[in-house]
Protein backbone atom coordinates (compact mmCIF):
# COMPACT_ATOMS: atom_id res chain seq x y z
CA UNK A 1 0.00 0.00 0.00
CA UNK A 2 1.30 3.28 -0.64
CA UNK A 3 2.67 6.04 1.73
CA UNK A 4 0.82 9.12 2.21
CA UNK A 5 3.51 11.20 1.04
CA UNK A 6 3.18 9.33 -2.37
CA UNK A 7 -0.73 9.93 -2.06
CA UNK A 8 -0.20 13.71 -1.66
CA UNK A 9 2.56 13.67 -4.09
CA UNK A 10 -0.22 12.28 -6.72
CA UNK A 11 -3.13 13.98 -5.91
CA UNK A 12 -1.27 17.39 -6.38
CA UNK A 13 -0.19 16.33 -9.93
CA UNK A 14 -3.53 15.58 -10.25
CA UNK A 15 -5.12 18.72 -9.36
CA UNK A 16 -2.62 20.67 -11.67
CA UNK A 17 -3.53 18.38 -14.73
CA UNK A 18 -7.54 19.47 -13.60
CA UNK A 19 -6.30 22.84 -13.66
CA UNK A 20 -4.50 22.48 -17.37
CA UNK A 21 -7.49 20.63 -18.59
CA UNK A 22 -10.49 23.10 -17.42
CA UNK A 23 -8.55 25.94 -18.87
CA UNK A 24 -8.16 24.60 -22.39
CA UNK A 25 -12.10 23.82 -21.74
CA UNK A 26 -13.26 27.33 -21.08
CA UNK A 27 -10.49 28.87 -24.08
CA UNK A 28 -12.17 25.87 -26.48
CA UNK A 29 -15.55 27.18 -25.25
CA UNK A 30 -14.72 31.30 -26.02
CA UNK A 31 -13.21 30.24 -29.64
CA UNK A 32 -16.45 28.18 -30.24
CA UNK A 33 -18.42 30.62 -29.85
CA UNK A 34 -15.99 33.21 -31.92
CA UNK A 35 -16.52 30.84 -34.58
CA UNK A 36 -20.28 30.57 -34.16
CA UNK A 37 -20.49 34.03 -34.95
CA UNK A 38 -18.67 33.76 -38.49
CA UNK A 39 -20.61 30.89 -39.63
CA UNK A 40 -23.73 32.94 -39.17
CA UNK A 41 -22.25 35.58 -41.00
CA UNK A 42 -20.95 33.69 -43.51
CA UNK A 43 -24.35 31.87 -44.67
CA UNK A 44 -26.15 34.79 -45.29
CA UNK A 45 -23.69 35.87 -47.85
CA UNK A 46 -23.24 32.65 -49.35
CA UNK A 47 -26.95 31.57 -49.35
CA UNK A 48 -27.88 34.95 -50.90
CA UNK A 49 -25.04 34.65 -53.77
CA UNK A 50 -26.73 30.74 -54.06
CA UNK A 51 -30.46 32.02 -54.76
CA UNK A 52 -29.08 34.17 -57.24
CA UNK A 53 -27.13 31.79 -59.16
CA UNK A 54 -30.10 29.64 -59.50
CA UNK A 55 -32.48 32.37 -60.34
CA UNK A 56 -30.30 32.71 -63.42
CA UNK A 57 -30.01 29.34 -64.39
CA UNK A 58 -34.20 29.33 -63.46
CA UNK A 59 -35.38 32.53 -65.43
CA UNK A 60 -32.80 33.44 -68.19
CA UNK A 61 -32.56 30.41 -70.19
CA UNK A 62 -30.18 27.66 -70.77
CA UNK A 63 -27.25 29.43 -69.81
CA UNK A 64 -24.02 27.23 -70.08
CA UNK A 65 -20.88 27.56 -67.79
CA UNK A 66 -17.57 25.23 -67.64
CA UNK A 67 -18.36 25.76 -63.54
CA UNK A 68 -21.61 23.87 -63.81
CA UNK A 69 -20.69 21.33 -66.73
CA UNK A 70 -19.96 18.12 -65.66
CA UNK A 71 -16.47 16.35 -67.48
CA UNK A 72 -16.16 13.27 -68.39
CA UNK A 73 -12.17 13.39 -66.75
CA UNK A 74 -11.46 11.60 -63.81
CA UNK A 75 -8.54 13.93 -62.34
CA UNK A 76 -9.44 15.19 -59.29
CA UNK A 77 -8.61 17.74 -56.73
CA UNK A 78 -8.96 17.61 -52.70
CA UNK A 79 -9.03 20.02 -49.98
CA UNK A 80 -8.97 18.34 -46.56
CA UNK A 81 -9.80 20.20 -43.69
CA UNK A 82 -8.66 19.16 -39.98
CA UNK A 83 -7.55 20.43 -36.63
CA UNK A 84 -4.27 22.63 -35.53
CA UNK A 85 -3.40 20.28 -32.81
CA UNK A 86 -4.92 16.79 -30.82
CA UNK A 87 -6.49 16.88 -27.53
CA UNK A 88 -9.94 17.01 -29.50
CA UNK A 89 -11.40 13.18 -29.16
CA UNK A 90 -12.13 11.44 -32.39
CA UNK A 91 -12.25 15.38 -34.34
CA UNK A 92 -9.60 14.30 -36.60
CA UNK A 93 -9.67 10.74 -36.61
CA UNK A 94 -13.22 11.00 -37.90
CA UNK A 95 -12.52 13.58 -40.65
CA UNK A 96 -9.30 11.98 -41.95
CA UNK A 97 -10.88 8.70 -42.35
CA UNK A 98 -13.71 10.05 -44.05
CA UNK A 99 -10.78 11.33 -46.59
CA UNK A 100 -9.31 8.77 -47.05
CA UNK A 101 -12.09 6.79 -47.56
CA UNK A 102 -13.16 9.27 -50.45
CA UNK A 103 -9.71 9.36 -52.15
CA UNK A 104 -9.41 5.54 -52.26
CA UNK A 105 -10.91 5.02 -55.63
CA UNK A 106 -10.31 8.71 -57.10
CA UNK A 107 -7.14 9.42 -58.93
CA UNK A 108 -6.18 12.24 -57.26
CA UNK A 109 -3.89 14.76 -58.37
CA UNK A 110 -3.59 17.49 -56.53
CA UNK A 111 -4.05 17.74 -52.18
CA UNK A 112 -4.58 20.71 -50.86
CA UNK A 113 -4.60 20.80 -46.40
CA UNK A 114 -5.56 23.09 -44.25
CA UNK A 115 -4.30 22.11 -40.52
CA UNK A 116 -1.27 20.80 -39.28
CA UNK A 117 -2.58 18.04 -38.27
CA UNK A 118 -3.87 17.05 -41.79
CA UNK A 119 -0.34 17.86 -43.20
CA UNK A 120 1.80 15.32 -40.62
CA UNK A 121 -0.99 12.57 -41.37
CA UNK A 122 -0.24 12.68 -45.21
CA UNK A 123 3.74 13.27 -44.89
CA UNK A 124 3.65 10.46 -42.92
CA UNK A 125 1.76 7.93 -45.53
CA UNK A 126 4.05 9.51 -47.98
CA UNK A 127 2.42 11.42 -49.92
CA UNK A 128 2.72 15.22 -49.12
CA UNK A 129 -0.02 17.95 -49.90
CA UNK A 130 1.15 20.00 -52.58
CA UNK A 131 0.17 22.86 -50.89
CA UNK A 132 -0.67 23.32 -46.58
CA UNK A 133 -2.09 26.41 -44.60
CA UNK A 134 -1.25 26.17 -41.25
CA UNK A 135 -3.34 28.38 -38.83
CA UNK A 136 -5.62 29.21 -41.12
CA UNK A 137 -8.54 28.36 -39.46
CA UNK A 138 -7.79 30.23 -36.06
CA UNK A 139 -7.80 33.74 -37.88
CA UNK A 140 -9.56 32.73 -41.30
CA UNK A 141 -8.99 35.70 -43.63
CA UNK A 142 -10.52 36.15 -47.12
CA UNK A 143 -7.46 36.53 -49.07
CA UNK A 144 -5.85 33.55 -48.50
CA UNK A 145 -8.96 31.43 -49.20
CA UNK A 146 -9.03 33.76 -52.39
CA UNK A 147 -5.69 32.85 -53.16
CA UNK A 148 -5.55 29.11 -52.52
CA UNK A 149 -9.49 28.93 -54.77
CA UNK A 150 -8.03 31.44 -57.40
CA UNK A 151 -4.90 28.64 -57.65
CA UNK A 152 -7.76 25.62 -57.79
CA UNK A 153 -9.60 27.40 -60.63
CA UNK A 154 -7.16 28.00 -62.79
CA UNK A 155 -6.07 24.45 -62.64
CA UNK A 156 -9.76 23.77 -63.58
CA UNK A 157 -9.62 25.90 -66.09
CA UNK A 158 -6.36 24.96 -67.75
CA UNK A 159 -8.19 20.94 -67.54
CA UNK A 160 -5.61 20.15 -64.98
CA UNK A 161 -8.65 18.46 -62.59
CA UNK A 162 -11.63 18.27 -63.94
CA UNK A 163 -13.32 17.58 -59.99
CA UNK A 164 -12.60 19.72 -57.18
CA UNK A 165 -14.04 18.49 -53.90
CA UNK A 166 -13.61 19.11 -50.18
CA UNK A 167 -13.80 16.95 -46.64
CA UNK A 168 -14.14 18.95 -43.64
CA UNK A 169 -16.44 18.72 -40.52
CA UNK A 170 -19.75 20.48 -40.50
CA UNK A 171 -20.58 21.65 -37.45
CA UNK A 172 -24.39 21.28 -36.53
CA UNK A 173 -24.74 22.08 -32.73
CA UNK A 174 -22.81 21.65 -30.22
CA UNK A 175 -23.73 17.75 -29.74
CA UNK A 176 -23.29 17.05 -33.17
CA UNK A 177 -20.68 17.04 -35.50
CA UNK A 178 -20.32 15.69 -39.09
CA UNK A 179 -17.54 14.47 -41.51
CA UNK A 180 -18.66 15.46 -44.98
CA UNK A 181 -17.23 15.41 -48.59
CA UNK A 182 -18.58 18.01 -51.21
CA UNK A 183 -18.32 18.68 -54.93
CA UNK A 184 -17.51 22.30 -55.38
CA UNK A 185 -16.50 22.01 -58.96
CA UNK A 186 -18.18 21.36 -61.20
CA UNK A 187 -21.01 23.22 -58.74
CA UNK A 188 -23.81 20.87 -57.88
CA UNK A 189 -26.41 23.60 -56.74
CA UNK A 190 -28.63 21.12 -55.55
CA UNK A 191 -26.24 19.68 -53.13
CA UNK A 192 -25.83 23.14 -51.88
CA UNK A 193 -29.42 23.97 -51.57
CA UNK A 194 -29.43 20.87 -49.11
CA UNK A 195 -27.41 22.49 -46.48
CA UNK A 196 -29.78 25.37 -46.34
CA UNK A 197 -31.47 26.11 -42.74
CA UNK A 198 -34.93 26.64 -42.57
CA UNK A 199 -34.24 30.02 -41.21
CA UNK A 200 -32.44 30.84 -44.34
CA UNK A 201 -35.10 29.96 -46.55
CA UNK A 202 -35.93 32.47 -48.95
CA UNK A 203 -39.42 31.83 -50.02
CA UNK A 204 -41.01 35.85 -50.14
CA UNK A 205 -38.32 37.41 -52.25
CA UNK A 206 -39.17 37.38 -56.08
CA UNK A 207 -36.16 37.64 -58.76
CA UNK A 208 -38.85 37.20 -61.59
CA UNK A 209 -37.95 41.20 -63.05
CA UNK A 210 -34.48 41.56 -61.72
CA UNK A 211 -31.95 42.49 -65.20
CA UNK A 212 -28.13 41.51 -65.03
CA UNK A 213 -25.69 43.24 -66.28
CA UNK A 214 -24.40 43.12 -68.41
CA UNK A 215 -25.27 39.66 -69.46
CA UNK A 216 -26.40 36.42 -66.98
CA UNK A 217 -23.33 34.62 -68.40
CA UNK A 218 -20.85 37.78 -66.86
CA UNK A 219 -22.33 37.59 -63.22
CA UNK A 220 -21.83 33.86 -63.53
CA UNK A 221 -18.25 34.26 -64.35
CA UNK A 222 -17.80 36.84 -61.41
CA UNK A 223 -20.00 34.88 -59.00
CA UNK A 224 -19.48 31.19 -58.85
CA UNK A 225 -15.68 32.08 -57.97
CA UNK A 226 -16.67 34.17 -55.36
CA UNK A 227 -19.67 31.38 -54.06
CA UNK A 228 -16.66 28.85 -53.60
CA UNK A 229 -14.37 30.84 -51.93
CA UNK A 230 -17.75 31.69 -49.61
CA UNK A 231 -18.32 28.11 -49.35
CA UNK A 232 -14.47 26.90 -48.56
CA UNK A 233 -14.54 30.16 -46.50
CA UNK A 234 -17.57 28.80 -44.44
CA UNK A 235 -16.16 25.14 -44.53
CA UNK A 236 -13.12 26.18 -42.40
CA UNK A 237 -14.85 28.25 -39.86
CA UNK A 238 -17.24 24.94 -39.49
CA UNK A 239 -14.35 22.73 -39.12
CA UNK A 240 -12.76 25.65 -36.34
CA UNK A 241 -15.98 25.29 -34.60
CA UNK A 242 -16.64 21.51 -34.50
CA UNK A 243 -12.60 21.50 -33.35
CA UNK A 244 -13.04 23.53 -30.47
CA UNK A 245 -16.59 21.96 -29.46
CA UNK A 246 -14.78 18.54 -29.66
CA UNK A 247 -11.96 19.87 -27.43
CA UNK A 248 -14.59 21.55 -25.07
CA UNK A 249 -16.07 17.89 -24.71
CA UNK A 250 -12.81 16.16 -24.30
CA UNK A 251 -11.49 18.22 -21.89
CA UNK A 252 -15.19 18.07 -19.88
CA UNK A 253 -14.53 14.63 -19.43
CA UNK A 254 -10.94 14.85 -18.61
CA UNK A 255 -11.61 17.36 -16.04
CA UNK A 256 -14.62 15.29 -14.79
CA UNK A 257 -12.26 12.47 -14.27
CA UNK A 258 -9.59 14.62 -12.76
CA UNK A 259 -12.58 15.61 -9.84
CA UNK A 260 -13.48 11.44 -9.79
CA UNK A 261 -9.57 10.54 -9.25
CA UNK A 262 -9.06 13.33 -6.76
CA UNK A 263 -11.73 11.59 -4.43
CA UNK A 264 -10.83 8.53 -4.77
CA UNK A 265 -7.24 9.35 -3.88
CA UNK A 266 -8.58 11.75 -1.01
CA UNK A 267 -10.62 8.67 0.45
CA UNK A 268 -7.39 5.96 0.01
CA UNK A 269 -5.08 8.89 1.73
CA UNK A 270 -7.63 9.35 5.00
CA UNK A 271 -7.74 5.02 5.15
CA UNK A 272 -4.11 5.19 5.10
CA UNK A 273 -4.02 8.10 7.60
CA UNK A 274 -6.68 6.42 9.68
CA UNK A 275 -4.30 3.18 9.44
CA UNK A 276 -1.46 4.86 10.76
CA UNK A 277 -2.75 6.40 13.14
CA UNK A 278 -4.72 3.47 14.26
CA UNK A 279 -1.44 1.41 14.03
CA UNK A 280 0.38 3.93 16.03
CA UNK A 281 -1.75 4.15 19.01
CA UNK A 282 -1.62 0.65 19.01
CA UNK A 283 1.86 0.60 19.47
CA UNK A 284 2.30 3.36 22.11
CA UNK A 285 -0.98 1.45 24.04
CA UNK A 286 1.23 -1.72 23.10
CA UNK A 287 4.31 -0.43 25.01
CA UNK A 288 2.17 1.11 27.45
CA UNK A 289 0.73 -2.14 28.73
CA UNK A 290 3.92 -3.78 28.55
CA UNK A 291 5.79 -0.50 30.36
CA UNK A 292 2.82 -1.63 33.21
CA UNK A 293 3.35 -5.17 32.91
CA UNK A 294 7.34 -4.78 33.93
CA UNK A 295 6.57 -2.45 36.62
CA UNK A 296 3.61 -4.28 38.16
CA UNK A 297 6.24 -7.55 37.88
CA UNK A 298 8.95 -5.57 39.79
CA UNK A 299 6.46 -4.36 42.56
CA UNK A 300 6.06 -7.93 42.92
CA UNK A 301 9.31 -9.28 43.17
CA UNK A 302 11.20 -8.52 46.25
CA UNK A 303 14.64 -9.59 46.60
CA UNK A 304 14.67 -9.04 49.90
CA UNK A 305 11.87 -11.19 51.34
CA UNK A 306 13.14 -13.91 49.07
CA UNK A 307 16.84 -13.37 51.33
CA UNK A 308 15.13 -13.95 54.45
Amino acid sequence: MPNMSDIRFHIKSVKQTRQITNAMHMVSAARMRRALDGIQKNRAYFFHALDIIVDIRRHTGDITHPYITHREGKKVAYIVVAGEKGLSGSYNHAVLSLADHCMEDKEVVALYTVGSVASFHYLRRGSAPDRHFERLAERPKLDQVRRMMTILTEKYDRGEIDELRIVYTHFINTLSREPMEQKLLPVELNDFQRQRPESLADKAYDRTHILYDPSPAHVLDALIPQLLIGYVYGAIVHAYASENCSRMAAMENATRSADKMIEKLTQQYHSVRQLTITNELADIIGAANAANATQAAERTYRPEEHKA
